[in-house]
């Protein structure tokens, strides 16, 4: 992905990207799941605007989504493996996997940096304004991967940092 893909394509991909995290986040803040459809909704616009973009990258797109995918669902279940608890929804693993489709596959550290650490913040926030049982409660992921992927579209689209070494 570069500058020089069409101003309008993506405008129109942002747009659609923000409502979208907008609807994911609203939604797993208040029921903690994250409907299959918007994850799907999210993952196809993702892969159009891949494909309209460059096309030719297309193949290693959908195959960085899957990987990304497998890696958290892994993540997930040794976690429970080892805990007996359920740690990473499976809306998160499946959210991972649609946010695989719209970065490039560099910045997935940098997705999962920004949400891990906004998510601790966050978590950290509810412990000093409501006491440390707050550590315990369960918390919607869904929003902090929107955080993430937002934070990485505009460090690739706007901001220049255009990765593309694949």
């Amino acid at each position: 992905l570069t500058m020089a893909t069409h101003p309008s394509l993506v405008l129109a991909a942002t747009i659609a990207l923000a409502a979208v995290l907008a609807a994911i986040s609203i939604t797993d803040f208040r029921r903690q799941i994250i409907p299959d459809r918007l994850n799907l909704a999210l993952a196809c616009i993702g892969l159009f605007y891949q494909l309209a973009a460059d096309a030719n990258g297309l193949p290693v797109q959908i195959l960085f989504a899957a990987a990304t995918f497998a890696a958290a669902w892994l993540l997930r279940r040794g976690h429970f493996l080892m805990t007996g608890r359920i740690g990473l929804g499976l809306g998160d693993v499946k959210m991972l996997a649609a946010a695989a489709c719209w970065i490039s596959p560099l910045l997935l550290p940098v997705l999962l940096f920004i949400a891990s650490a906004s998510a601790l913040l966050f978590v950290g926030g509810r412990v000093v304004a409501t006491g440390p049982a707050a550590a315990r409660a369960r918390v919607a992921f869904g929003p902090f991967i929107a955080i993430g992927l937002g934070c990485c579209w505009v460090l690739e689209q706007f901001a220049g940092l255009d990765m593309g070494l694949l």
